[in-house]
């Protein structure tokens, strides 16, 4: 019982999205204007440089503040589709409040 457990856990990790803490944006220059971060005005006494990756290919690099657990900025590379919208929020489930219920109700 105990290995199938893991079996299921293994499993569902290879199809969640990664990020990398990197000591610089090396890794994903290409989301910042002329691949130049921003100077360090922003940044906070105990950062952390995050590249986020999703099926091996990055998507946006995000400076984190880890004192105050709060993102400072993110940047990505805006690219518009022809889908729609889609009708249910993707939430981390370990942020779920309460209120958030409403809030998926009225967006069905």
């Amino acid at each position: 019982m105990l290995w199938l457990l893991l079996l299921q856990v293994l499993a569902s990790c290879l199809w969640l999205g990664h990020s990398e803490v990197v000591t610089s944006f090396e890794k994903c220059p290409q989301f910042f204007y002329e691949e130049t971060t921003p100077n360090d005005a922003l940044k906070p006494n105990n950062p952390a440089q995050i590249c986020q990756r999703y099926k091996n290919q990055y998507h946006y690099a995000t400076l984190y503040d880890r004192d105050s657990r709060i993102p400072i900025y993110s940047a990505y590379i805006y690219q518009p589709g022809n889908s729609s919208r889609p009708k249910v929020w993707l939430i981390e489930p370990q942020r779920f409040v309460s209120g958030m219920r409403d809030v998926r109700r009225n967006s069905e």
